[in-house]
């Protein structure tokens, strides 16, 4: 039985097996080829990176705000198969075999109401015979070996911020001010290059200052709800952006306990998959 953990969001797929993890862009590119082609072509992650900049390329972002874009529903199943085919292939498995799998997905805060569709989108893309629907909050929490606390998860498209008390979900909202307030500032798929962000460090920087300035407002109202009763987990691939993660701490270390995991960026997913082994 292969068990997967899969945080499918507005800027990268993230995936846990048995066998290792996998990342890439949650992208789609159709690219036509002109009259003297029999066919246009298509592709998704890296792959469809590659293609972004090329003539005749349609780009698509099936994943808005870290909820599947309805209008995308076949690219959103093409990411599905393809995190799944790699962890196939990873156990020395066909990409396409008929394998069992039991997986856990994770979603924003305020996407519950996609909660059943997901589910379904899943076991129509891979033969599964379970698949949880959580908070993708949960993994973070999850992945950190804790039961309680509040986690604040920086991802492209939202920011969560998610209180948890005894391993359940008890209150939370998906913040604007994620890592795409930044990556915009300097071009349209900065995300998808890390390399560029670093070259623009001043003004990923500048704009930490920002982003990070209104997080902490954020945490803090949602915080003093609870009489600050909990500490503080931050992970998510924002955290990776020059000037986020030292502006947030800064800002919040004075009130609160502050922990990261070891790899916030595939924090979620980790513990995602954790659910299905524990």
């Amino acid at each position: 039985m292969l068990r997967v953990g899969l945080d499918i969001g507005t800027g990268f797929v993230k995936c846990v097996s048995d066998h290792g993890a996998v990342r890439f862009p949650s992208l789609y590119v159709k690219r036509t080829h002109g009259d003297w082609a029999d066919a246009d072509s298509e592709a998704i992650g890296e792959r469809a990176a590659g293609m972004l900049h090329t003539a005749g390329a349609a780009t698509v972002r099936p994943v808005v705000r870290g909820r599947p874009d309805p209008r995308y529903q076949k690219q959103v199943e093409m990411l599905i198969r393809e995190a799944v085919s790699r962890v196939r292939v990873a156990a020395g498995r066909a990409a396409d075999c008929n394998e069992k799998a039991r997986m856990a997905v994770g979603l924003p805060y305020e996407a519950s109401d996609c909660r059943e569709s997901i589910s379904k989108m899943v076991k129509r893309c891979v033969p599964a015979d379970r698949c949880d629907v959580v908070a993708q909050a949960v993994g973070t929490l999850v992945d950190m070996d804790k039961g309680t606390g509040m986690v604040v998860s920086i991802g492209q498209g939202t920011s969560e911020i998610v209180v948890i008390e005894d391993n359940q979900v008890i209150d939370g909202e998906s913040s604007r001010w994620a890592s795409e307030f930044i990556t915009r500032k300097i071009g349209k798929f900065a995300h998808l290059d890390t390399d560029a962000l670093h070259r623009r460090r001043e003004t990923c920087k500048r704009y930490a200052k920002v982003l990070a300035a209104n997080l902490a407002d954020e945490i803090t109202d949602m915080s003093a709800g609870y009489g600050h009763a909990y500490d503080i987990i931050l992970s998510g691939g924002g955290l990776l952006i020059p000037g986020v993660r030292d502006e947030l701490e800064s800002r919040l270390k004075k009130r609160f306990r502050i922990s990261v995991p070891a790899d916030p960026v595939m924090s979620n997913a980790t513990g995602l998959y954790k659910l299905l082994v524990e």
